[in-house]
């Protein structure tokens, strides 16, 4: 009970810390005067905070893209850590791109909204409470079941999906990438290890002995297996941020696998064609026919896979066992 109780002041004192940073940094550009009448919300990805992966971050861009539209407020989003998101994913329908006129902080009308990992929250109800115009706002969350509490989850994704296919479309750079991915009908089977494996740095440390590797890659290749026979009319693909695992697909299976090594886009390479991996793999399962998570023992419950199926309109099963 009481180590519970210090994990929670821990993380409330992380959060307020954080918060603190954020207030701060934006405040060394404070600016005097009115940013205009139009109320704005910005999505932030600045790198004065961490951030998540790619997911997470969309997850806060479509969430709040989705109140900004309920709000009839304007939409820009600032990303340039550790990369400019326009490098990848351009502006389709809505000039969400953020301007250096964009980035000033008013400082009697601009807010520091800090909502990662706040799930409890409805970001709604404290943007139209507030009396600020502008809102700068850090989030991972998908806020679509708080907004739309009676909708079904097919509904959800059906709003995500068009939220996602507004904002954006690929660059000519991602574009050209693409264009040497597969065509014909493929079905994807995703993993994620993070730290499991020990060969890919990730936010969580857990390394299994090499025993316990063994066992969990054992139990991976069999559900792959299992559900590969009844869909042997595809192309099998695997996908993994664990690049020993995807060596031992190639060495000792017939499923094929992207070239490339997987990063996380916070903690790998800071390089442009190391993040357009990250890109290509979830432009790829957006494609597929079919998307399988495989989830054992330890192994992650990653969102990656899921919201690359929801864009593609994909069927999306998790495998268990």
């Amino acid at each position: 009970m009481i180590s519970k109780i210090k994990v929670r002041i821990t993380k409330t004192i992380s959060k307020w810390l954080k918060k603190v940073i954020l207030i701060g940094s934006h405040s060394r550009k404070g600016a005097w005067g009115s940013p205009g009448s139009k109320q704005k919300i910005i999505v932030c990805f600045d790198g004065r905070i961490s951030h998540g992966g790619l997911v997470d971050r969309l997850k806060g861009i479509v969430s709040f893209y989705q109140i900004a539209k309920m709000l009839d407020y304007e939409f820009k989003i600032i990303f340039k850590h550790p990369f400019q998101l326009s490098d990848f994913l351009e502006p389709n329908q809505v000039e969400w791109e953020a301007v250096e006129q964009d980035e000033k902080f008013y400082l009697f009308s601009s807010k520091i909204l800090y909502l990662v990992n706040e799930f409890g929250k409805n970001p709604l109800k404290i943007i139209r409470k507030s009396k600020s115009k502008t809102f700068f706002v850090y989030s991972n969350v998908d806020y679509l079941p708080v907004l739309f509490p009676d909708k079904s989850r097919d509904a959800l994704n059906e709003i995500w999906r068009n939220n996602y296919d507004e904002l954006f479309k690929t660059s000519n750079y991602l574009k050209e990438q693409l264009r040497f991915l597969p065509i014909t009908p493929y079905i994807v089977f995703h993993t994620r290890f993070t730290s499991l494996l020990g060969d890919f740095s990730d936010t969580v440390s857990l390394v299994l002995d090499d025993e316990e590797r063994q066992i969990l890659l054992r139990k991976v290749l069999k559900s792959i297996d299992v559900e590969a026979l009844l869909h042997q009319d595809n192309e099998i693909y695997v996908l993994s941020d664990s690049i020993s695992f995807l060596e031992a697909i190639k060495e000792n299976t017939n499923y094929k696998v992207l070239k490339g090594a997987p990063t996380h886009i916070e903690l790998g390479p800071n390089d442009l064609d190391s993040h357009a991996k990250t890109f290509i793999d979830f432009y790829f399962i957006i494609n597929s026919e079919k998307v399988f998570l495989v989830m054992q023992d330890k192994m992650h419950n990653s969102n990656f896979s899921k919201y690359a199926a929801i864009i593609g309109n994909s069927n999306f099963k998790i495998v268990t066992r």
